[in-house]
């Protein structure tokens, strides 16, 4: 389990190839206040991977810049166990992955109204990703997600929708660049330039969107 003086880590949520997403709280260095919250820690094997790192970091610092309702919110950047960690929102429920698959379970398909709402509510998302500026220079960052997908959708048990993992995006000026021909993503919602390992914008992640909806109707 990973420790540090602000952080206690109360569980494991999930698992990937590069890195691990724990539950836990914060501390407030102010009136010992305390807060749930998800930390996502590159897994021990990788932290050598001098390249990797600087890609964690890279979207670390992108992802302080978005502040929207439908976009979970990265708090704080650390280091602990000689392993560097994000600190996010924790939002209270699943992903629509997860509700899809729930549903599917119980041989219903789930209801048009909340798929339609869902879609609407990252639209939203992407819109202000899309379009955020840099504090400093007032120049458009030019963020694009690249991973539109039902995995990084999350909705929490008040209804909320935020879209998730803005581990793969693509910004004008950002540190590191993907290797050309590297492709990242989710296949069946990517853009077709984006498969071919070719320059990606906004309208990459409108295509995703397109297909994400038709798979989900």
């Amino acid at each position: 389990p990973m420790e540090h003086p602000r952080y206690k880590v109360t569980d494991r949520i999930d698992t990937g190839g590069m890195a691990e997403v724990f539950r836990g709280l914060a501390e407030s260095t102010v009136g010992g206040l305390k807060r749930s919250v998800a930390i996502k820690r590159i897994l021990p094997g990788l932290t050598k991977n001098k390249k990797f790192i600087a890609m964690f970091l890279d979207e670390a610092r992108l992802s302080l810049h978005l502040q929207h309702a439908n976009i979970v919110h990265v708090f704080d950047i650390g280091v602990a166990d000689s392993s560097y960690f994000i600190v996010m929102e924790f939002v209270d429920g699943c992903n629509l992955k997860a509700v899809i698959e729930w549903n599917k379970k119980k041989g219903r398909t789930v209801a048009l109204g909340m798929l339609l709402y869902s879609m609407l509510e990252v639209c939203k998302g992407l819109a202000y990703a899309h379009d955020v500026v840099d504090p400093e220079t007032g120049r458009p960052l030019g963020i694009v997600h690249r991973d539109v997908s039902p995995h990084n959708i999350l909705i929490s048990a008040q209804g909320e929708v935020k879209l998730f993992d803005f581990g793969i995006v693509k910004a004008e000026g950002r540190v590191t660049k993907t290797q050309h021909g590297v492709v990242k993503g989710n296949v069946n919602f990517m853009s077709p330039e984006q498969a071919r390992g070719l320059n990606t914008d906004p309208r990459s992640d409108l295509y995703g969107l397109g297909a994400l909806a038709v798979a989900l109707l």
